[in-house]
């Protein structure tokens, strides 16, 4: 199994940023689910900000699911 070079910070194409990596297991095979915020800033200027989580290995292609009409994102409740 490969080992992610992704670090804390890192930013996909559509500003979508990695906070946390978690060990809880996620809904793809082998993968775990990691804890997103959006950086996006909307037409009205203000920050997004929404937080969710998505498979390690879909980080790359990501959009958010609040304000990019990306995929619902998977439980972080008590993960942050």
């Amino acid at each position: 199994m490969a080992i992610s070079k992704r670090q804390l910070g890192d930013i996909n194409a559509n500003d979508q940023v990695l906070i946390a990596r978690t060990d809880r297991p996620g809904t793809d095979h082998l993968q775990y689910v990691w804890v997103l915020v959006c950086a996006r800033r909307p037409e009205n200027g203000e920050l997004c900000g929404h937080r969710y989580g998505a498979n390690g290995s879909d980080f790359h292609h990501r959009k958010c699911p609040q304000c990019q009409g990306g995929a619902a994102g998977l439980n972080i409740d008590g993960l942050i």
